[in-house]
């Protein structure tokens, strides 16, 4: 099926119960997991900015243990498309709910032993190899979980209100990324030694109880009656992943153009600005956290300001907007970085934050939706979005380290780099369709007879 070959009638579909109160439940549910997931992955990228290197990776110069810290957060981003692949897989296959609950599981277990962990002093190389492994089902985990969110909550919303859905998770991922930063600057707070000897582990073992909220909060979701309706008629594939890849490859296409976009630009403004301006340019740590902060509470209304504009006028003129600014902002994002007031790093983290990533969630995660059909969608997300996370993402922050060394401490290839990638997206964006009212619900009993 082609990129004009989907239907633009909405679903006949409804949820069990009230439409209404699925949806609510389910954006909830969606949400809690999306919380979990950047909360999870915030952490890590702040450790391995601040801390990992002398802990975990003691025998290293100043440089040379960043790079390794950044190394193992690269680490779980590749292994991102593994684990997103493999429960996308079973996703489509026997359904969205019970493999939701098993990602929440993962990512869950996985940074609570993170917090766990003896350093390197106590256990020697052991301590590297186990945030290693570690970071892997992290990654494993997280990898199908925005995927698989987005889906359900596209699945349970009619196409009036589907990017403005899709935008919660989206929002939900700066709860998750500004509590996690929250609770870090606040920790930073404490003397060295007590923060870099216990302090740090507090935010990492917390995670288990966000996780039994969200675990709570999932387990009262139904299936989505979309998917029960594929099921019913046989419209269940056996290989999702290799059908996604065999006859929607140029929506595949299109969609690893817009992530290799929008993800590097997530983690530059989270993870790699924040090592920059602290250790390159000698800003506070605790006033570049707390810019960050503001920066990520302020996504959340713009996240969802940007999701309700796109039900409005559509998807695609929100994410070229977005691209359009990805493409004029990176020198003078730097230029504001390069002046150390906190005023400047603290509006630059906002405009870079809020404008691409705001334009961003919602209207992407409704646009995917609404490309691929009931059989394949979360396999198609998740293809479309873990490999450019792996790929240009999880590496951005090592690669834009290593840029900076090689030009002498300035950024202005890192800059360059930002400006090809969103390049990329606006020409990926350009290529795709406008997908507003389009159905997300299984085929018609005619088109499967057919």
């Amino acid at each position: 099926m082609g990129m004009t070959e989907l239907g633009t009638e909405r679903s006949t579909a409804v949820p069990h119960g009230s439409a209404g109160q699925q949806r609510r439940r389910v954006i909830k549910a969606s949400a809690a997991g999306t919380v979990i997931e950047w909360y999870d992955f915030t952490l890590y990228g702040l450790a391995a900015a601040l801390v990992f290197g002398p802990l975990y990776f003691p025998g290293a110069g100043s440089l040379a243990g960043t790079m390794a810290a950044f190394g193992t957060f690269a680490v779980g981003l590749g292994a991102r498309p593994i684990g997103g692949l493999v429960f996308a897989h079973f996703g489509d296959r026997i359904g969205r709910k019970p493999m939701l609950l098993m990602t929440l599981l993962v990512m869950g277990a996985s940074t609570t032993l993170i917090g766990a962990l003896p350093t390197a002093d106590a256990i020697g190389v052991w301590a590297p190899i186990l945030l290693i492994v570690l970071r892997l089902f992290q990654g494993a985990g997280a990898g199908a979980e925005f995927a698989g969110a987005i889906t359900m909550v596209t699945e349970s919303t009619d196409s009036s209100r589907r990017a403005l859905s899709s935008a919660y998770p989206g929002a939900a991922i700066y709860v998750g990324t500004g509590g996690a930063t929250a609770i870090f600057a606040l920790l930073t707070l404490m003397p060295d030694d007590l923060f870099l000897s216990w302090g740090w582990r507090i935010p990492f073992l917390a995670s288990a109880v966000i996780v039994l909220v969200a675990g709570y909060l999932r387990l009262k979701v139904n299936e989505t009656a979309v998917f029960e309706e594929a099921a019913q008629h046989g419209e269940v594939d056996r290989a999702p992943l290799v059908e996604a890849v065999r006859n929607h490859w140029r929506q595949i296409l299109c969609g690893l153009a817009l992530f290799s976009f929008v993800i590097p630009w997530a983690y530059v403004m989270q993870v790699f600005a924040l090592s920059f301006v602290t250790k390159t340019l000698g800003v506070d740590s605790t006033q570049a956290l707390i810019g960050l902060i503001v920066a990520e509470f302020c996504a959340i209304p713009v996240i969802l300001g940007f999701g309700r504009l796109a039900d409005r006028i559509g998807r695609k003129p929100v994410l070229l907007a977005g691209a359009v600014f990805g493409i004029v902002f990176p020198f003078p994002m730097f230029m504001m970085l390069d002046t150390r007031s906190p005023w400047m790093v603290g509006l630059a983290l906002i405009l870079g934050i809020c404008l691409v990533q705001g334009t961003t969630s919602g209207p992407g995660g409704a646009l995917l939706s609404e490309l691929f059909p009931t059989k394949i969608r979360w396999s198609g997300i998740a293809i479309s979005r873990e490999i450019p996370a792996a790929v240009v993402g999880g590496t951005i922050p090592l690669v834009a380290t290593a840029l900076v060394a090689v030009a002498g401490g300035t950024p202005w290839l890192v800059a360059s780099y930002l400006m090809g990638l969103s390049v990329v997206g606006l020409i990926g964006i350009a290529l795709l369709p406008e997908t507003l009212g389009r159905s997300v619900g299984a085929r018609t009993h005619a088109e499967a007879a057919s």
